[in-house]
């Protein structure tokens, strides 16, 4: 898993999603804590990615720091989880407050529109998705 990000927060909680694991009852996939690991709460070092000919902006990666009151990931991550049936994880986020999360069952990234509700594929894992990012 390649570094994406600038600024990362040090503090990296992994309590946060260990206790999802346990309340969904559901093994997070090992590409999804690496991610968190090199890029937890930084800021991308491009802000704006190109997928099948989309544009999309990425503002911030979600962080395993419970003190972030910006990007902590805790909150999303049971939002999502509820919503899905424990089957969606959000990495990071927009200017939109719209996400990017990772099907913890596929691997696929998608973004998620809040507006409409709606999920649009992204990369078919997450290494695709951070190979997004490269110049």
């Amino acid at each position: 898993m390649r570094k994406i990000a600038t600024d990362c927060r040090l503090s990296c909680n992994n309590a946060i999603l260990n206790n999802a694991e346990t309340t969904y009852g559901i093994a997070i996939r090992a590409e999804i804590k690496s991610f968190f690991k090199m890029n937890n709460g930084g800021y991308p070092i491009k802000d704006v990615i190109i997928s099948d000919g989309t544009e999309y902006e990425v503002r911030a990666f979600l962080s395993l720091d419970k003190n972030d009151d910006n990007y902590c990931v805790e909150r999303s991550l049971h939002f999502f989880l509820g919503k899905t049936r424990a089957r969606i994880i959000p990495v990071a986020i927009d200017s939109g407050d719209n996400y990017y999360c990772v099907n913890n069952e596929t691997g696929k990234v998608y973004f998620w529109r809040a507006g409409s509700d709606s999920y649009y594929l992204i990369a078919n894992t997450v290494e695709a998705f951070t190979d997004l990012f490269a110049d």
